[in-house]
């Protein structure tokens, strides 16, 4: 029996580590996207003289310099097109067990947590129950830090388009629709999202650790009292 439960340990924290190291890596990967995004924005109209804006539309110039604009704003609108789009199957794919991990964390670490607790009553250290906690813990806060991490680089996008200076140059007036566009879309939070299941950001594992206390001190008073009124039945404590 103990040795079911061990290994039963080993292939939670197992299934939790692969879990977590997916997840992690294709949150980061999207983050990324989303900094390069930042640096295109920033130098859209590096190397370009400004005073083309002014020549006529015909001019071969202006067509010229109209062509190198368009193909920096469509790889800045592909990228961030594919971003919100991979963040929308990311939530399909992940959103159920998040969803679950969302409702039942704080239960499974309040239940651990009070296992910990009696332990120590004894003067003893359950290691595993420690590495369980502090796994489930883990489990929570690292999709909640990087849907943050995710979210703030997505908005920074926006402030990356208007810092760009496209209303300080001529060169604007030639892409000002699609920085448009960008802007007003750059606004749309980008984080993981499923029916029932708050937005995964450190909001929502600080609102876990707070049902996990609630939790944990309902528990912890049933606790000392039953253990109270067993030392009284006994003749060990009286009141």
């Amino acid at each position: 029996m103990r040795l079911g439960f061990e290994v039963s340990i080993s292939e939670y924290l197992y299934r939790n580590i692969f879990y977590i190291y997916t997840l992690f890596h294709i949150l980061l990967h999207f983050y990324y996207i989303l900094h390069m995004i930042k640096l295109d924005l920033e130098a859209i109209f590096d190397d370009i003289d400004e005073s083309v804006a002014l020549l006529p539309h015909r001019d071969t110039r202006r067509i010229e310099v109209q062509k190198i604009l368009n193909g920096r704003m469509k790889r800045v609108v592909t990228w961030h097109i594919s971003v919100f789009k991979a963040v929308e199957a990311v939530s399909s794919i992940y959103g159920p067990p998040l969803a679950y991990q969302v409702m039942f964390t704080s239960i499974a670490i309040c239940l651990i947590a009070i296992q910990i607790t009696q332990k120590l009553e004894n003067g003893i250290l359950d290691i595993r129950f420690t590495m369980l906690g502090v796994a489930a813990c883990l489990q929570m806060w690292i999709p909640c830090y990087l849907g943050t991490l995710l979210r703030n680089k997505a908005f920074g996008v926006g402030e990356a388009c208007w810092n760009s200076g496209w209303h300080q140059t001529p060169l604007g007036r030639m892409i000002r629709q699609d920085i448009i566009i960008v802007l007003l879309r750059a606004q749309q939070p980008v984080t993981i999202k499923f029916p029932g299941l708050q937005s995964i950001q450190l909001e929502t594992f600080s609102s876990v650790i707070f049902n996990l206390y609630g939790y944990y001190y309902f528990l912890l008073l049933r606790w000392v009292d039953e253990l109270t009124a067993h030392l009284v039945l006994s003749g060990y404590w009286s009141p």
